[in-house]
């Protein structure tokens, strides 16, 4: 099989990046800085991996050198940090998770708001082309633009297509669905019924849905928790039920990777995990069940449907001296015809424009290819852009939580110890009003 989003044709770089040079000297009067070279750090990921490439093109185009540094995440977030503490002027460009240090970032200073290039921005950067969830994820508290949208993610329901037809069960449509189908699959099948997110940093992804899918925000208007209420407990103790019981040995260690791997490996009948996963398990050269893949979109909760959307942004140091310039890269990294170039590199996009471009969508020809788009434009019409609790704690908010839900997975707590747990421990945690 061939990889999941083929050859689109090339991008118009030059027009691009024409554009983004007209309107480069706004608002920093004037584009004398526009010349020369900029530093960007990066961590890796696809979108990098995808940009990378293509980044020659605006040097010839725009005379502006671009040097990029690369480190896995954590390592890129540490240096992305030194920089911004030390108010160093040498990095101008970095990539950032609004949903994870949005808020401590915004606290310090850290950001460069970008709505007065947005606002002078030429109409062939089509600003209002941007997906409602990706575009409200790269706001701060007060409804600033930190940052550009580069992609789109969220859990989605990957699914053994043989064995639910084996046992003829229905996709399911909520998680009460999810956990019917999965004990029907424990003592029908000889497979394990369902792989999701144990690891304590890694549970608010895949959590966030359940507990958003009972009408609940992850605090109260007063700034405290919002887990002494009975949706709470029910979302914890569902979650927790499909990872104890009908999970596979050692899932208080999953992330990602373990569980795509798994389901790659044909060992289990579905999987709670990111759209950005579809290749690792559909691509045949990865996967040994590639021809027996389906995929839904996140299943409701006893509320409503809360699928999380994730993603990832790039912006400008504040400290740059170089903003006309960090600006004018931006503006062609995230522009309408960039983006459609990346889908090459299987990068779902953040723009409604991109995501619905014939060129793109043509591509998409099996059914589990077209189950996918439908999952990933579910994400970007309904998607909740809080992806854990918001706060400058973020990162130890997302443990709090995790590892209070990994107790309950372990049978060491029950899932109103839990839920009492995360209130008191959270509500230490968040940023009260």
């Amino acid at each position: 099989m061939s990889k999941i989003v083929r050859r689109v044709g090339a991008i118009a770089a030059a027009t691009v990046i024409a554009a983004t040079a007209t309107a480069c000297g706004s608002p920093g009067e004037g584009s004398s800085d526009s010349g020369g070279a900029i530093n960007v750090v990066l961590s890796n990921h696809p979108w990098q991996r995808g940009l990378e490439p293509l980044i020659s093109q605006f040097e010839e185009e725009s005379g502006i050198k671009v040097n990029v540094q690369t480190f896995a995440e954590q390592q890129a977030r540490d240096r992305i940090l030194l920089n911004l503490q030390s108010k160093s002027s040498s990095m101008d460009v970095f990539m950032t998770l609004p949903s994870r240090e949005g808020p401590q970032f915004s606290d310090a200073g850290y950001y460069q708001p970008l709505d007065d290039y947005l606002a002078e921005a030429p109409d062939s950067y089509k600003v209002d082309d941007f997906s409602p969830s990706a575009i409200d994820g790269m706001k701060d508290a007060d409804g600033q633009v930190i940052a550009v949208p580069i992609n789109i993610e969220g859990p989605v329901l990957y699914y053994r297509t043989d064995v639910f037809e084996e046992l003829g069960l229905e996709v399911p449509e909520t998680i009460e669905d999810v956990l019917a189908a999965s004990k029907v699959i424990k003592e029908k099948g000889d497979i394990t019924p369902i792989t999701l997110r144990g690891a304590a940093a890694a549970i608010a992804f895949d959590f966030g849905p359940f507990f958003h899918g009972e009408g609940l925000e992850w605090t109260k208007e007063d700034g405290t928790a919002n887990f002494d209420q009975p949706g709470a407990v029910k979302a914890i103790d569902e979650y927790a039920t499909l990872a104890r019981d009908f999970g596979p040995k050692g899932v208080i260690n999953y992330s990602f990777t373990e569980s795509s791997n798994l389901f790659a490996q044909g060992k289990v009948a579905m999987s709670l995990e990111s759209s950005n996963e579809l290749n690792s398990v559909f691509d045949e050269e990865k996967s040994t069940v590639s021809d027996s893949v389906g995929v839904a979109k996140m299943p409701a909760g006893s509320v409503e449907a809360a699928p999380t959307a994730l993603s990832w942004g790039v912006t400008m140091s504040p400290f740059s001296e170089k903003k006309d310039a960090a600006w004018q890269f931006l503006q062609w990294a995230t522009s309408p015809e960039t983006q459609l170039e990346l889908t090459k590199a299987e990068i779902a996009p953040p723009r409604d424009s991109v995501a619905t471009d014939p060129s793109y969508v043509e591509n998409f020809s099996s059914e589990t290819e077209k189950q996918w788009l439908e999952a990933v434009a579910d994400i970007q019409k309904n998607g909740n852009t809080e992806v854990g609790p918001v706060g400058t704690k973020a990162p130890s908010m997302r443990e709090t939580l995790g590892n209070a839900i990994g107790k309950v997975i372990l049978g060491d707590a029950t899932a109103e110890e839990a839920a009492k747990e995360i209130q008191t421990e959270l509500t230490k945690q968040l940023d009260k009003k």
